[in-house]
């Protein structure tokens, strides 16, 4: 019984990472504002989200599927706008100063952003740029720090170093669950194109 779970498990994660790819501009824009509304994102903030994730979408490599970026959301904050860590994690996505300088290394708007930002707590009123830089973060360090390995990138983005931990499962819950709604989602949308 164990065994067949993990091989359905395993199966949904290759049939999500598949999926994922299918992800298409404008319904990747409706879907996030949807979904960020129903979670009780204000409508200001899930507008330029939904936006700047269909933007970076289109920027950052196709093996970071964009999805990703809202089960951080879920997993970090329940997408809640808010300071964590003693302050030091700011937003929706918790991103560390140490973050955005990380990212702006590889990214010149980034670092003007930075720049005009110097108070790291600015971040809070930025959801667009919480976004790009959490989007860019989990793309960069899947490169050039875990090559390729999602487990412990997402680990990592919460401060651990072991790779398998209840982070990394409730992770991929919220995946599991944002890809169901995302196809549940296309479904609707072809069903009413088809009328």
């Amino acid at each position: 019984m164990k065994r067949h779970i993990t091989i359905s498990k395993i199966l949904m994660i290759i049939l999500l990472i598949s999926i994922s790819n299918v992800v298409i501009a404008g319904e990747l824009f409706e879907f996030a504002y949807v979904f960020l509304t129903s979670h009780k994102v204000p409508e200001n903030h899930a507008k330029l989200m939904a936006k700047t994730l269909e933007e970076e979408s289109k920027i950052v490599p196709k093996s970071v599927d964009p999805l990703y970026i809202l089960a951080f959301g879920l997993t970090e904050t329940n997408f809640m706008n808010i300071f964590g860590d003693q302050g030091k994690a700011v937003g929706y996505f918790q991103i560390h100063e140490n973050a955005v300088f990380y990212v702006a290394n590889f990214y010149e708007d980034v670092r003007q952003f930075k720049q005009q930002h110097r108070n790291h707590a600015e971040l809070i009123n930025y959801p667009d740029w919480q976004v790009k830089i959490a989007y860019r973060y989990i793309y960069l360090t899947l490169r050039y720090v875990f090559d390729w390995d999602l487990a412990r990138a997402i680990s990592a983005y919460n401060g651990r170093s072991d790779k398998y931990n209840i982070y990394t499962v409730k992770f991929f819950n919220y995946y599991a669950k944002i890809i169901s709604e995302y196809v549940a989602f296309l479904d609707s949308k072809s069903l009413s194109t088809s009328k």
